[in-house]
């Protein structure tokens, strides 16, 4: 098979999931249903970033759930500090505030965690998933303590591009166009 084939046919293919991505609302119209997809969008993302450490490096991390939700609580305090001032960040460009926050996590920890493989690697990740648990109790400014960071995506007066993020196939959709874009640095 030639390289340009191939290539059409990975488009064709990803272009044909992300029409029945943008197809599913029309035909789930419940709000538990659009609800259910966008959290499935989530761990989308979530599992593609995990394929990548288990995947492509083969180190099976049992705190990778760690750099997920320091990105998760940086997005809320983002989301927080822009409803607060009206900051210059819109609601779409929130998970790429997430992802920054994961990879800092990410790049401070896994300086600590990639000095072994194998079962020392997975020990050394349970221990630091086990270390920021202990400390979302510990610091409550920063995890919101047992009751954890809240917010409104429906912030601001002002739309952004037509969307106000307050209907839920709003958020679908930007949750799948994010889950089309993290693949395309990894994708070969």
């Amino acid at each position: 098979m030639s390289s340009r084939l191939v290539t059409r046919s990975r488009l064709l293919l990803w272009g044909g999931c992300l029409a029945l991505a943008f197809a599913l609302p029309l035909v789930f119209k419940s709000g538990f249903l659009i609800s259910l997809l966008c959290q499935m969008g989530i761990m989308v993302v979530f599992s593609l970033s995990y394929n990548m450490l288990l995947g492509q490096t083969g180190l099976l991390s049992f705190g990778h759930a760690v750099y997920y939700g320091l990105g998760a609580f940086a997005t809320m305090h983002t989301l927080n500090a822009i409803g607060k001032d009206g900051g210059p960040l819109v609601v779409a460009l929130l998970p790429a505030v997430g992802a920054c926050a994961g990879l800092a996590g990410g790049v401070l920890l896994g300086y600590v965690t990639t000095r072994k493989a194998g079962t020392t690697f997975a020990m050394i990740t349970l221990g630091i998933g086990e270390l920021v648990a202990a400390c979302s109790l510990m610091f409550p400014v920063v995890f919101g303590g047992e009751g954890g960071v809240s917010g409104n995506r429906v912030i601001g007066k002002e739309s952004f591009l037509g969307l106000t993020w307050g209907p839920q196939v709003e958020m679908y959709g930007l949750i799948v166009l994010w889950a089309f874009v993290a693949p395309s640095p990894c994708s070969p």
